[in-house]
């Protein structure tokens, strides 16, 4: 909360009001040196200046350090009626007659006017724009008029007026909010200004170069080549602009102005309302009740025919329509230049910048819609919705503005028209945007009765999806809102519970403004939600939290910024926070201060014309910080691009080559020590903001990292965004050129990823532990079955790290009916008989949610240690086998769990396995290899026990195969759909004798130099239909014996009333059913199809169709699957959820041990208090396991993609190897280009710049520029199922796609 710059001194009633500067220097003229005396504290002093001065009883004080007290004038008629406008101009001697008796930000400078104006040395509209801040037409005005007048100028004309407009910028800036008296604590670690005088050279200096608190709005001149005060000013300046602003050379660029609502809503660890909510905070802590006597009465001294006995009069009449309003009023333009609406709820937003998805954001939820069913385990098909809390009609929410921090809005949720969701607001006003978009809700506020009478008036689904541009031109020009007759009771209720948790607010303001420092922890990080942080600064019970208080608590986390962090993804489901230490909220205030002291320091020498003042200059601790890091850092990158080009998208390749042998590495680090600590600190700035998108939501700290890019004058031609930081980090060496950035995603939070320290020294216990001789035992060591000779078929990869299970059959005789019946055995690994869940094992394994699998590097989810040395099936190892007792159909008759142990092991590959059984399903689709960097090292030796297989082994395999066809079969009556992607296969080497990386860690101490680059591997075989039949022999004999295990598991669970984690598929209101689609839609098409298949495009819209897989503790129907119940266990080494299963049941057959009897029985409730897990203690779980298990399936999927991309990335941009597709002359870049065909798997839309598609030789994603599709002779609009004829444009490893340019279209789908 900022003080005014100057406090107004204790006057008489007739003295006009006059600033302490000004006073000082009419006292210095005539003779008096000593500084004025502070303001009177009494009544009497009080009444007289219209303020009240409000002191809190109490205040609290974590630190446990005294506090200082500083007060801050409010006007008395704001803390009685709150902040009033008066719609009518006022006259310019009245405005300032007005603004005499109040302090607005600008202190008594305003007041100073006032007397100019009453004795004519300032004209009225002058000083109107002296206190006013500019519009920003206003501004656009003087910043192009001053561009023009830029080429008539000299060089000394040019910096006399770059100084003038510094000044007039800080001054139209210095606004701050209307505040008041009010008794504010601060540490004495805080920056707490003193109430007392004020050395005059700095009140100079503070009222020059600190009226603006916010840097993001700060008009700071930077020179690109300036690193030391003492260096002359360079002959021209660069500010930053974004690209489609960028001015041609030669052009003075004023750095854009701040708009209102920077202004109004710009806040720290306070919204700018917090002035009032402390108000009423201190009035609650008084020991008598406040009440209106206590303040001056305002007819002593205003008139009661003025101004302000108007705005009052109106006030009583309209003001409880407008109060609603204000919050959303902005003199700003519409949007930014990032694509956030500033002020679309008053005035009708842009259907593209508004609340729909800007084209980047689009374009990558197309990609990812795609992808997601690339990646999707093929045991488990799903939707893209996966893991989606689905709105439903009459669901409060809450509508945030991420880039402009504007208050957030209250609205209803009313339907999903498509791909968008529709939402009526408490002001009025409907507005559409992706659900996504929504991080707070409350279900069920309002009944769907309710909702339903403004669904005549508002835009119709099929209206918002078709053109949602001209419906928004039609807004502009009719009247499309509800009226308000019919909409007065949603909105009247809304008001009501936003007023109701501003009140809230208003009570406890003291604590929710200093909800960090009761939370945090001094250098750790910590995790809470919603409601914890709820019952926190409460002191309620979670039960007795209601629900305006928990929107209110949500709020203060909000304003306070960096300090609290939610994951974007899934906070809405989980609710789930992470409360950063105190220690990083520090270093990035600190880091902010430099910075801050930085940019003043550039203005004041930019003020500076003559060389003895520029020599005289003397720059601020934190300024030189900032000036000694970039000489560094611009030193360390010039060096690197001796080596290295930089691109938008990456640093390039060494141009040393490096080759593998058994002596050396392909690659070859040097580092050098050269930074100090204030540059490591510069440097984990800049890795929050670039690595880890910690900034992501704070503008006024995201704005901050680019001027130290712009600063370098190293990336004129470069967006200054997080990608380049990451470039520049790349040059300096703090990450390797290659990086994978997904590692270091904060929610992510991998082990080595450095964000949380409690994480790593859990990792430090658990290297510990590998010292120790065996540290386990066995709790179902009594239970186990010997399996003996029993064959047990090890079917996986050569480079597994870990084996969860093995497959057996044995025959069990003959059936009821006559026919052959089966065991199927599946031996899964049994770690959980070895440790409980309160196990530091089981702890990591709780954090990590599953292992994560990347071409570069595997993170564990237990250690390898634990699984190599005693739970991965082997020989003598223990198990829990699965067993169904099926026919010669496949129809399961019998099953059972047994703990056991197995000893005749046969460990093979799916090569092998086709080898044996006499299958060869891969000849029809020929795979294609790309390698750069070098030859891929050989594979190691691994010994093979396929020689010491017999007939009967090779029996028991074609048995499989055969049954597993037989569960296919029912799966596809009970309506399962199936489906491959087929998915590129991806390595990475630096070293010979292993795959994958070293375990690098960034480098802040310096640079470090990196030559060679690591060799990268893809296999693929081409883009095929998803959804045609199964020709993976193998694949379809591991899976479906997999899904028989998670269906034995889940019935076996629900017969003996055991909770446990199950999933099924839940069908979405509003969705095609997906009988009628398959019926009317999808088989149509196959019947058309030659080879009877289901068309790619058709089949993915169908798969939508089922519905989202959902998590429970009780089993139900997975429509997907076409099984009747589905629980996973077949993964306990690398899945925490299939642990939770197998704890559940191990406990469940201890129980039927102990007791004699099995556990099934009628009882509706049984007791099972023997059981590790409640079903309440389950259901807590699955809140965030469900959302973990996207996060980790996306992060896999994205680093496929990475190295995918890196790879394209060296052959097409520098030419490595050349790619195996035809060649084509590009007129335009003067170069050979690759020509592939692309898949189109989604519509283009108009307002996007491109359509997401899948390039067909590689299997990989994509985008297509959908504005050269005109030029290709078929229109402007690419259709589903479509075939293109492109040129491989640019390869970004950053976002990880490829860029296409279409040529011609090679197929077309009929209607």
């Amino acid at each position: 909360m900022r003080s005014t710059r100057h406090a107004s001194a204790g006057v008489s009633p007739g003295t006009p009001h006059v600033c302490i500067r000004c006073r000082i220097q009419t006292q210095r003229r005539a003779g008096h040196t000593s500084a004025p005396a502070p303001a009177a504290s009494n009544a009497a002093s009080t009444k007289k200046s219209g303020t009240e001065s409000i002191r809190p009883a109490y205040r609290s004080k974590p630190s446990g350090l005294p506090l200082q007290i500083r007060e801050i004038s409010v006007p008395t008629n704001l803390i009685q009626k709150g902040d009033t406008h008066d719609p009518r101009p006022l006259t310019d001697q009245a405005y300032f007659n007005e603004l005499s008796h109040e302090s607005d930000g600008h202190g008594s400078r305003i007041d100073c006017h006032a007397a100019k104006l009453s004795r004519r040395e300032e004209s009225p509209a002058k000083l109107r724009r002296a206190v006013e801040p500019e519009l920003p037409a206003q501004k656009d005005l003087r910043r192009q008029r001053l561009q023009r007048e830029h080429h008539e100028m000299g060089r000394s004309e040019l910096d006399e007026l770059l100084q003038k407009h510094v000044e007039l910028g800080q001054t139209a800036g210095g606004g701050g909010d209307v505040h008041g008296k009010v008794a504010v604590g601060t540490d004495k670690r805080g920056e707490s200004q003193k109430a007392g005088g004020m050395p005059s050279h700095r009140a100079k200096r503070m009222d020059k170069a600190r009226r603006v608190d916010d840097e993001a709005t700060r008009p700071a001149v930077a020179y690109n080549t300036r690193f030391s005060p003492a260096t002359s000013p360079p002959k021209k300046s660069r500010t930053l602009q974004s690209p489609e602003h960028r001015q041609p050379r030669g052009t003075l660029i004023w750095p854009p102005p701040p708009s209102a609502a920077q202004y109004s809503q710009s806040r720290g660890y306070h919204s700018s309302r917090n002035v009032f909510q402390q108000v009423a905070a201190a009035q609650n802590s008084t020991s008598q009740p406040f009440t209106p006597e206590l303040m001056p009465d305002p007819a002593k001294w205003q008139s009661p025919h003025g101004i302000r006995a108007q705005l009052r009069q109106w006030q009583e009449e309209y003001g409880h329509e407008q109060d609603l309003k204000r919050q959303d009023v902005d003199d700003g333009d519409d949007f930014d230049a990032l694509g956030e609406a500033s002020n679309n709820l008053t005035r009708l937003p842009s259907a593209k910048m508004a609340f729909t998805n800007t084209s980047a954001e689009q374009e990558e939820e197309e990609r990812e819609a795609m992808a997601h069913f690339m990646q999707a385990p093929i045991d488990e098909p799903t939707s893209a919705e996966l893991n989606t809390r689905f709105l439903n009609v009459g669901d409060l929410v809450e509508i945030e503005f991420m880039k402009s921090e504007r208050e957030p809005v209250i609205a209803v949720f009313v339907r999903n028209t498509g791909t968008l969701a529709q939402f009526y607001t408490m002001q009025g006003r409907w507005v559409h945007l992706p659900e996504k978009r929504i991080q707070y809700s409350i279900p069920g506020w309002f009944r769907k009765e309710d909702v339903e009478p403004l669904l005549q008036y508002l835009p119709k689904p099929e209206e918002v999806e078709s053109d949602f541009d001209r419906l928004m031109e039609d807004a502009y020009l009719r009247d499309l809102n509800v009226p308000r007759w019919v909409a007065s009771p949603l909105v009247s209720r809304m008001v009501r519970f936003y007023e109701e948790t501003k009140e809230i607010y208003r009570r406890h303001a003291a604590t929710l403004d200093n909800a960090h420092d009761l939370m945090a922890h001094s250098t750790n990080l910590r995790y809470g939600t919603l409601v914890s942080a709820a019952t926190t600064l409460l002191k309620l019970p979670a039960n007795e939290v209601p629900l305006t208080a928990l929107y209110a608590v949500r709020q203060a986390l909000s304003n306070a910024g960096f300090a609290f962090n939610i994951d974007r993804r899934s906070h809405r489901l989980t609710g789930y926070l992470q409360i950063r230490s105190k220690e990083q909220v520090r270093m990035v205030e600190q880091v902010r201060r430099w910075l801050r002291e930085w940019q003043d320091d550039l203005a004041t020498l930019a003020s500076k014309t003559s060389k003895q003042q520029r020599e005289r200059h003397r720059s601020s601790q934190g300024a030189w910080y900032v000036y000694n890091f970039l000489a560094k850092a611009k030193a360390i990158v010039q060096r690197s691009r001796l080596d290295r080009q930089p691109t938008p998208s990456n640093i390039g390749p060494s141009k040393v080559r490096l080759p593998i042998t058994s002596k050396q590495q392909c690659v070859r680090s040097t580092m050098e020590e050269e930074f100090n600590d204030s540059d490591v600190e510069l440097v984990r700035f800049i890795e929050a903001w670039s690595l880890s998108q910690m900034f992501a939501g704070v503008p006024r700290i995201e704005a901050l990292p680019p001027l130290l890019l712009q600063a370098t004058g190293l990336y004129e031609d470069f967006e200054l965004v997080t990608q380049t930081g990451l470039l520049f980090l790349q040059e300096l060496g703090t990450v390797m050129p290659y990086e994978n950035r997904i590692r270091f995603d904060q929610h992510l939070l991998l082990p080595a990823s450095q964000h949380s320290k409690p994480l790593q020294h859990l990792m430090t216990t658990l290297e510990d532990m590998s010292d120790k001789q065996n540290p386990f035992v066995d709790s179902m060591a009594d239970l186990r079955h010997d399996w003996g000779e029993l064959p047990v078929y090890c079917i996986d990869d050569a480079g597994a790290h870990e084996i969860d299970d093995g497959i057996s059959i044995e025959d069990a005789g003959v059936g009821a009916d006559g026919g052959k019946e089966s065991w199927l055995h599946v031996h899964i690994a049994n770690p959980t008989a070895f440790f409980d869940r309160n196990h530091a094992l089981a702890k990591m394994a709780r954090h990590m949610g599953e292992s994560i699998y990347m071409p570069e590097r595997t993170y564990m989810m237990l250690p390898r240690w634990a699984t190599q040395k005693y739970f991965s099936l082997a020989p003598g190892r223990p198990c829990l086998t699965f067993s169904a007792r099926v026919d010669a159909k496949g129809q399961i008759v019998d099953r059972k769990i047994r703990p056991g142990r197995v000893r005749n092991v046969f460990r093979l590959t799916p090569a092998e396995v086709k080898e044996l059984i006499g299958v060869n399903d891969d000849s029809n689709f020929p795979e294609t290899v790309l390698i750069v960097g070098g030859d891929s090292p050989e594979p190691k030796h691994r010994v093979s026990r396929v020689t010491n297989m017999d007939a009967r082994h090779v029996e028991d395999l074609k048995l499989l195969r055969a049954l597993s066809e037989q569960r296919s079969n029912i799966r596809a009556a009970a309506g399962g759909l199936f489906f491959d992607t087929h998915k590129p296969s991806v390595d990475v080497w630096t070293a010979h004798n292993r795959m994958g990386l070293d375990w690098d860690h960034p480098y802040r101490r310096g640079s470090r130099r990196v030559e060679g680059d690591p060799v990268i591997r893809v296999r693929t075989r081409g883009l095929q239909n998803w959804f045609s039949p199964f020709a993976d022999a193998v694949g379809t004999t591991v899976r479906e014996a997999m899904l028989v295990a998670c269906e034995v598991a889940a019935t076996w669970c629900a017969d003996r009333a055991v909770p446990a984690i199950f999933r099924g598929s839940v069908q979405r209101a509003g969705k095609m059913d997906s009988e009628a689609f398959y019926r009317d839609i999808l088989a149509p098409a196959a019947k058309e199809s030659p080879k009877g298949e289901y068309p790619m495009h058709l089949g993915t819209r169908y798969l939508e169709t089922f519905g989202s897989t959902e998590f429970r503790t009780k089993p139900f129907k997975h429509k997907v699957l076409g099984m009747p119940a589905y629980g996973k266990v077949t993964s306990p080494l690398r899945r925490y959820g299939d642990m939770i299963v197998h704890w559940q049941i191990e406990a469940a057959l201890r129980e039927e041990a102990r007791i004699g009897r099995s556990l099934v029985n009628a009882d509706p409730k049984p007791e099972r208090s023997f059981l590790p897990f409640s079903t309440p203690v389950l259901k807590n779980l699955l809140i965030g396991l469900q959302p973990r298990e996207t996060m980790i399936l996306k992060a896999k999927r994205y680093a496929d993609d990475f190295w995918i991309m890196m790879l394209l990335f060296r052959a097409h941009h520098f030419g490595e190897i050349t790619l195996p597709f035809p060649q084509v002359w590009d007129e335009k870049t003067g170069r050979m280009r690759s020509v592939v065909r692309a898949y189109v798997h989604v519509p283009s839309q108009a307002s996007l710049p491109s359509v997401a598609c899948m390039i067909m030789e590689l299997n990989v994603i994509a985008s297509m520029t959908s504005g050269a599709l005109a030029n290709a002779g078929v229109g402007s609009e690419a259709k589903m199922g479509d075939v293109w004829e492109c040129m491989i444009g640019e390869v970004d490893c950053f976002r990880r796609n490829v860029l296409l340019m279409p040529m011609r279209l090679l197929e077309r789908v009929e209607e």
